[in-house]
């Protein structure tokens, strides 16, 4: 039977016509879709199966072997990842990022006295361009933290 209109549908499930257009996001079939003005039409016996279906797939989860092929499939693709270089374990990557961090901080705090030298009597132009340089080499030092040295930093054992 064909039904016109949300409100209608809507009544024969027992719902708000709000519930309707979040059901239709979700999949809920719609006959022939309205326009401002125009309402939608609906199919009910393909809207009630299209209810059963989704709320049995609620009750019946993911079964212990469909989670078990997941799972594995996920392994396999994070081992794939990781042979190709694209995935790397958080105890390779860390010491190498805190090097960085280290090595960046270091030279950004040695930054403001040789800027200070180099500044008198410049132009602002120039100066622009010295500070521009100087956070460039900055961002660079930053972004090659694979090839940082890892060292250890004070008060750290």
């Amino acid at each position: 039977m064909r039904i016109v209109g949300q409100e209608q549908i809507a009544e024969i499930f027992g719902v708000a016509p709000k519930t309707i257009v979040e059901w239709q996001e979700q999949g809920m079939p719609i006959a022939q879709r309205g326009k401002p003005g125009v309402p939608s039409e609906y199919e009910t016996d393909e809207c009630i199966r299209w209810y059963v279906d989704r709320e049995v797939k609620k009750v019946q989860g993911e079964r212990p072997q469909d989670r078990l092929a997941r799972v594995q499939a996920d392994k396999i693709e994070l081992e794939l990842a990781e042979k190709r270089g694209v995935l790397l374990p958080a105890d390779q990557i860390e010491p190498k990022l805190r090097a960085a961090m280290v090595a960046a901080r270091e030279m950004w705090r040695n930054e403001p006295s040789r800027l200070a030298r180099e500044v008198p009597g410049k132009p602002i132009k120039e100066i622009e361009d010295l500070l521009a340089k100087s956070y460039e080499a900055f961002l660079i030092k930053l972004a090659h933290w694979q090839s940082a040295q890892v060292v250890e930093e004070e008060g750290e054992e």
